[in-house]
């Protein structure tokens, strides 16, 4: 049987009734108590012997509660019948039996048998050992009749058939208990899948904010409450596809949590956040002026800034509008902010350097060294123009320097660790930076038209580069010009063991590599430019 309350299965109200009346009828002690002794309802008593006299002793009253519990505990026979440890009467136990579990047990006490009467001496004695007045103890002894044995046993089957009774009754109700147990845990299963249903149907599973099912709902709600002043946010997060098309999909669910995250800790609790698909983000004002829902734009796009733990810049392109429910609809006033944060959108792709936050990413990681890397392009830029170039020319050369590894910021911190040993699989994913870095460029309008010399920057003149094994003069020159630059710099920067070589040595180097990894005809104009220049 399971763990069940003794009370959660009788009404505890109508037993002491039923105990009080049987103590009464049959002219003995009664009580119910657990198998540990604890008492279950208040005893019930036709004589106040034992609580007017024994218990006024110590000893009698420890001894009278070391005989009930004894007596609650036994559980081989029942009923059990002894004498009592205190006053020297006789006991017994009846046990109370439900599902097959000693659950409880009915102790009949206060009771003298003819057949077991102990002598008036015999009593004088239990008063002495418990230090009670003789006269007294015996006087209070004196008022419980004797009974026989045939009489006892009589009163005893009675409990008994009591005691069954209610043992079926136990079982009954706990039965009936189960039943009400499993249809409350189903009910109450059926309640949060309801729950969970309801928040599936309103709630963006990613985010956690609300759906545009939601949304629209609150926005029909909210459009016939024209006595209110309300305020609606559209929001749309920048660089989502480029973190999506680099980093993969989980690195712009991270985006996309990271933006809900910035929104939602700035919001009031009657404010509604909504993500309504993709990249879209709505907040619904109500009760709000212009000027505060445009302050939370505000702080929205300086907290986003100042989170720097993402690849990409963390950013949402906001607009604000206050509705004028006298002129328009709701619709309308929420057309007005998605107008605006397109503007607003428009601006921030102008204003956000998202190439320098990488490469600011890159050198904070270490993985490349703002020593090299600024002078590489400017050497490059210097040396195009050196063979000719016009502005236009040599400022591709220079960004092909300055952003060629960019695609590095998708590699893990421990493949970039010096001397790390790399499996074939590790290094061909290092490899493929080169290609991330091309799919950088293309999405960015800065580099988009230098993408295809990023993506050829690391290819060797004999075919032995990567990430396409490209050959000869199938190597854009801006490429093959800033495979030179860019090593020549990188071994003649004093910055570490290993690349402190002198222009003597760099330029020996880069000979001894031509036609191999260089277009020899760069490297000897590359070695006149380092003449007359340097």
């Amino acid at each position: 049987m399971e763990s069940v309350a003794f009370n959660e299965i009788f009404d505890m109200e109508t037993l002491q009734r039923l105990m009080n009346s049987l103590s009464k009828s049959l002219e003995v002690g009664l009580c119910v108590r657990s198998p540990e002794g604890k008492r279950l309802i208040e005893d019930s008593v036709y004589c106040t012997f034992c609580q007017n006299v024994i218990q006024h002793s110590a000893l009698g009253k420890r001894q009278c509660e070391e005989s009930d519990v004894t007596l609650s505990a036994y559980k081989e026979k029942s009923p059990m019948i002894c004498r009592c440890k205190s006053a020297g009467l006789m006991d017994a136990g009846i046990n109370l039996m439900v599902d097959g579990v000693h659950i409880a047990s009915i102790l009949v006490g206060q009771v003298r048998l003819k057949e077991n009467e102990l002598s008036e001496e015999e009593y004088r004695q239990i008063a002495r050992a418990l230090q009670l007045d003789e006269d007294a103890y015996m006087e209070g002894l004196n008022k419980i009749p004797v009974i026989t044995r045939e009489k006892f046993d009589s009163i005893l089957e009675t409990l008994t058939l009591v005691a069954g009774q209610l043992s079926q009754l136990g079982y009954h109700n706990l039965q009936q208990r189960k039943k009400i147990s499993v249809l409350e845990n189903a009910e109450s299963t059926l309640q949060r899948d309801r729950e969970q249903l309801q928040i599936l149907a309103e709630r963006d599973n990613l985010t956690g904010l609300y759906n545009r099912t939601k949304f629209e709902a609150l926005m029909q709600e909210y459009g016939v409450q024209g006595h209110r002043r309300i305020c609606i946010i559209s929001g749309d997060a920048n660089h989502l596809k480029l973190m999506n098309d680099v980093f993969g999909h989980e690195a712009g669910d991270i985006l996309l949590q990271a933006i809900a995250g910035k929104l939602t800790e700035l919001v009031k609790s009657s404010w509604m956040t909504a993500r309504c698909g993709g990249d879209e983000f709505r907040v619904l004002m109500p009760d709000t002026e212009l000027i505060t829902a445009e302050d939370y734009c505000d702080r929205v796009t300086r907290n986003c800034k100042s989170e720097k733990r993402l690849n990409l810049p963390l950013s949402i392109a906001l607009g604000a509008a206050e509705w004028d429910s006298e002129s328009e609809s709701l619709q309308e006033c929420f057309n007005r902010a998605d107008k605006q944060m397109y503007e607003n959108k428009a601006l921030m792709k102008q204003e956000q350097d998202v190439l320098d936050y990488i490469l600011n990413k890159l050198y904070d990681k270490q993985y490349l060294q703002w020593e090299i890397v600024p002078k590489t392009a400017a050497m490059a830029y210097d040396f195009a123009t050196h063979l000719g170039f016009d502005e236009e020319g040599a400022r591709k050369v220079r960004l092909t320097a300055l952003y060629q590894d960019i695609g590095l910021i998708q590699l893990p911190e421990f493949m970039m660790i010096k001397g790390f040993s790399a499996t074939a699989e590790e290094m061909s994913n290092r490899r493929g930076h080169v290609e991330k870095g091309y799919q950088i460029a293309l999405q960015l309008e800065q580099t988009r038209h230098v993408a295809d010399f990023i993506l050829c920057s690391h290819e060797n003149w004999d075919g032995g580069g990567y990430p396409r094994m490209l050959k000869g003069q199938k190597i854009p020159l801006e490429s093959r010009i800033v495979r030179v630059v860019d090593n020549y710099v990188y071994w003649t920067t004093h910055m570490q063991k290993g690349t402190n070589l002198t222009r003597e040595q760099a330029i020996a180097r880069l000979r001894g590599q031509a036609g191999k990894m260089y277009d020899p005809d760069v490297v000897e104009w590359f070695i006149s430019y380092l003449g007359e220049d340097y």
